[in-house]
């Protein structure tokens, strides 16, 4: 049977348990990991640090499977978000044999936004306006449940929009900077 989520020991005979369909949680020595993988991520990462005694340790690792993404295409990004900073805007970088920004359609107030998702998408852009810093809300982190890389946007009244990223793995989260998801 074909379970949704695996649970796995990290044995000294290697990786012990039966695989999920979405993602793991591995026992390691260092504590509980999750490892998942899509088309175009492949991750473990320490989601609960402890000493677990008579098991294997294991590497954290985020790979991006198409390699980094071309900085250019945040620029591109903050470009269109500054264009219009007194409304939240939506933006997602996809993967169609090379990395492409788009804009889908959306109904979008300083406030809010509401998009269709698009397919195969690596990287969702979302902004925030007026005071509202460049973090994840709780809003976020509820709307965020996929596994992709996420980012915020904001003080898009500036030249210098702020940007904060992360990964996200079915509402697990991880912080990740600049250098590790462009090129």
């Amino acid at each position: 049977m074909t379970k949704p989520v695996g649970y796995l020991t990290n044995a000294l005979t290697g990786i012990e348990g039966e695989p999920g369909v979405f993602y793991d949680y591995i026992l390691a020595t260092g504590g509980v990991y999750l490892r998942a993988k899509n088309n175009h991520i492949a991750a473990t990462v320490c989601i609960a640090s402890c000493e677990i005694r008579g098991l294997e340790p294991l590497k954290e690792d985020i790979q991006l499977l198409h390699g980094r993404i071309p900085l250019y295409l945040l620029y591109m990004a903050l470009s269109n978000l500054i264009a219009k900073p007194d409304i939240e805007q939506y933006l997602a970088i996809t993967w169609d044999g090379s990395c492409i920004l788009k804009i889908p359609p959306q109904q979008a107030t300083a406030g809010s936004v509401t998009y269709e998702t698009m397919p195969n998408t690596v990287l969702e852009i979302h902004s925030h306006t007026g005071e509202v810093p460049a973090q994840f809300s709780p809003i976020d982190d509820i709307d965020e449940q996929g596994f992709c890389l996420y980012a915020v946007v904001a003080d898009t009244h500036n030249l210098c929009p702020t940007v904060e990223l992360r990964l996200g793995i079915y509402g697990y989260f991880l912080t990740l900077s600049q250098s590790e998801i462009f090129t």
